[in-house]
């Protein structure tokens, strides 16, 4: 992530249509396509504290940094389709969203997406007796567990271990060969590094499971 921006770093992307597909137009011939999603998607936090440079506020919540109660991840995978499960901390959880954004690279890394007006419809399921320390994620392709740490290096080591533990506890593989398929069948992306917390997500393809021949 660079902390200087370039000269005339001012830029205009314009949306439109590209061979049937909306896209967004970075020049005239170069387009990624438009996948909008929500960067904030969040229940209210354990102990919501805002924190700024000599100033700490109790029972109000910062809503820059992302957290085990969800908030500004900035993940580009939590569009229409897919299920984002969290652990709630208060009576009714007081789920909240925005930040929409058009489309987005993974990281982020110029502190800002493709930013626009965005209407979403939610459908919420109270999974009882159940609990989870981070956000997970549900794709129609793939399991996703998020490791978040203000610490990068942390954070990754909390999204192998997220991935460990769903292995274990929802697919029954003992910790080898957890941690194997970890390393030789998963994919861990930076999902955001500009939100003054960063979020790793480790990606289990769901294909690999039931894909070998029985013995």
């Amino acid at each position: 992530m660079r902390d200087v921006v370039p000269e005339g770093g001012r830029k205009l992307i314009r949306t439109g249509m590209l061979n049937g597909k909306p896209s967004a137009f970075v020049t005239k011939d170069i387009a990624v396509a438009v996948r909008p999603f929500m960067g904030i998607m969040a229940v209210a936090p354990p102990v919501p504290t805002l924190e700024t440079p000599g100033v700490s506020v109790a029972g109000i919540a910062n809503s820059r940094a992302p957290g085990a109660f969800g908030g500004n991840m900035d993940f580009k995978e939590l569009t229409a389709g897919t299920s984002l499960f969290l652990p709630v901390f208060h009576h009714g959880g007081q789920f909240y969203v925005g930040d929409p954004h058009s489309a987005q690279g993974d990281g982020e890394v110029d502190g800002t997406a493709i930013e626009h007006s965005l209407t979403g419809t939610y459908r919420f399921i109270v999974h009882r007796g159940r609990s989870i320390p981070y956000p997970r994620v549900e794709t129609p392709t793939h399991h996703i567990l998020m490791g978040i740490d203000v610490d990068l290096n942390r954070a990754m080591r909390i999204a192998v271990q997220q991935v460990v533990d769903y292995l274990m506890t929802e697919k029954h593989l003992n910790e080898v060969d957890a941690l194997a398929l970890a390393s030789i069948g998963c994919d861990f992306h930076v999902a955001e590094a500009v939100d003054l917390t960063q979020v790793v997500v480790g990606k289990i393809p769901k294909r690999v499971f039931g894909s070998a021949p029985h013995k």
